[in-house]
């Protein structure tokens, strides 16, 4: 999870809430795992585990640098859709909302496929 100080503050709560989505789940297939072999001494607490192996893997480089990617990408779209104040009559207003709103909904669609993308395999 390697950001920058120059990170927006949108894309450091995207990267944190990406990379404990592929954690979280991580560990619950580890308690899922550890019932299943019940003869097996308890060992250190699964989301730790889940977050070692999250750091040591590829997938905490490629999640970070796709999310950054998709919310440098929003954030201009952004910017472009965003109007002199002195174009803001209703149809322009209108057009800028739907641009707005086309561009969140692209940014949610692209995080969600890094984050199923980057899951963690069972070892």
């Amino acid at each position: 999870m390697c950001q920058t100080s120059g990170s927006s503050p949108l894309e450091n709560i995207l990267q944190l809430s990406s990379a404990a989505i592929v954690i979280f789940e991580h560990s619950f297939y580890i308690v899922d795992k550890q019932h299943y072999l019940q003869d097996q001494p308890e060992s250190a607490p699964y989301f730790i585990v889940a977050l070692d192996r999250y750091i040591a893997s590829l997938h905490a480089v490629a999640v970070s640098e796709g999310v950054s990617a998709a919310v440098q990408a929003y954030e201009e779209a952004m910017k472009t859709a965003v109007l002199p104040a002195w174009k803001t009559k209703l149809r322009f207003k209108r057009s800028q909302e739907k641009k707005e709103s086309q561009a969140k909904a692209e940014l949610i669609k692209i995080i969600l496929e890094i984050t199923l993308n980057h899951r963690l395999r069972i070892a």
